[in-house]
């Protein structure tokens, strides 16, 4: 995969919805293949449009980089 998933986090599927330690403040999700994360994505960053307030990390047992934006 070369491609970056995004879901809304309501949407998206239950088990990367259950990696978040936030609490309900989540916005969206972003999967990021391996081929990917070594290039800038700045919508990606925490404060900006895509976690205001923090996105957290976490790296799936395939290599995925999953990102959870977070508004508070």
């Amino acid at each position: 995969m070369n491609y970056i998933k995004i879901y809304r986090f309501e949407d998206a599927p239950e088990e990367l919805k259950m990696l978040s330690t936030n609490g309900g403040d989540e916005d969206w999700i972003a999967i990021i293949p391996p081929s990917l994360q070594d290039e800038y994505i700045p919508w990606l960053e925490e404060g900006g449009s895509f976690g205001c307030f923090k996105v957290e990390e976490y790296m799936l047992e395939n290599g995925d980089k999953v990102l959870i934006g977070c508004h508070a």
